[in-house]
């Protein structure tokens, strides 16, 4: 059952896994973000030619159209519990976790920070399976689970190309399902555009074009769990002209039609096999 928030998060499914020696997955891409917490054995996880050593207690985050493998111990076969979620303020949220530097998280290996993690994905999963569960509740569980991988804020003396790029993210994530031009963002934060352009790299390692599509894919990835919104509606409140510019973009980004990914969506609910 596809849960949702006010502020835009929504978690598609959870699970977990008791994987055999060598079980691995990938090289793939997914059009959501997926959470794997490690609960017992070891593993890796390679993103970007770096390859991370997993253990219990630890975490890896795969990001909407990121190219991923992992792969459990032969002889120490990880478990891991996965939580597949996406949103329009999820970019946000992750950055006030240990995400916004990363995509790995490492379990302290002292005090009882590994026994609440392990009980708190015990209580989500459990949560969600239950068929008279509190959608409240279990995002409430997913943000606690979040909040225990938080990280620093953004300290006030961080760069001020930082800020222009943290502020352009906000007018888009703002402003998306509007006709709006990368010169409107740089207009709105006071700016030139080819500025903008430059440090957006710098800091996103993608161009802000390049964001503004991702965020409106994976907003409308998001709507089409819901099957009361028709996919045209979907388009036009996701900033697409129309329905055939929505589809092209969508196809080209995901490898999915927006009527394919929806059935996709549907047969993860109902076959709910493991990730």
């Amino acid at each position: 059952m596809n849960q949702n928030f006010p502020t835009g998060l929504t978690v598609y499914f959870c699970g977990r896994e008791q994987c055999s020696p060598g079980h691995s997955f990938g090289p793939a891409v997914r059009p959501h973000y997926l959470i794997h917490i490690v609960l017992s054995g070891r593993g890796i996880f390679r993103q970007k030619n770096c390859t991370h050593q997993l253990t219990a207690g630890d975490a890896f985050l795969i990001t909407p159209m990121e190219s991923t493998y992992y792969e459990a111990d032969q002889t120490n076969p990880w478990e891991y519990a996965w939580i597949g979620f996406d949103g329009q303020n999820i970019s946000s949220l992750l950055g006030d976790t240990c995400f916004r530097n990363s995509s790995v998280y490492s379990s302290p290996k002292t005090g009882d920070t590994g026994t609440h993690l392990k009980g708190l994905i015990e209580n989500i999963l459990n949560t969600f399976s239950s068929p008279c569960h509190s959608n409240l509740t279990l995002l409430g569980l997913f943000l606690q689970l979040l909040g225990i991988m938080s990280d620093s804020p953004v300290s006030r003396g961080d760069s001020l190309s930082r800020e222009y790029v943290d502020r352009a993210l906000q007018y888009m994530n703002n402003n998306y399902s509007y006709n709006i031009r990368i010169q409107d963002i740089a207009s709105a934060i006071g700016i030139d555009r080819t500025y903008l352009y430059r440090i957006f790299m710098e800091q996103e390692q993608i161009s802000p074009k390049q964001y503004l599509i991702q965020l409106r894919v994976r907003t409308a990835a998001g709507m089409l769990a819901n099957p009361k919104y028709t996919i045209t509606e979907i388009g036009y409140s996701c900033g697409f002209k129309d329905a055939a510019a929505f589809s092209s973009q969508f196809r080209k980004s995901t490898g999915y039609t927006p009527k394919q990914f929806r059935k996709y969506l549907k047969s993860e609910k109902d076959t709910s096999n493991p990730i």
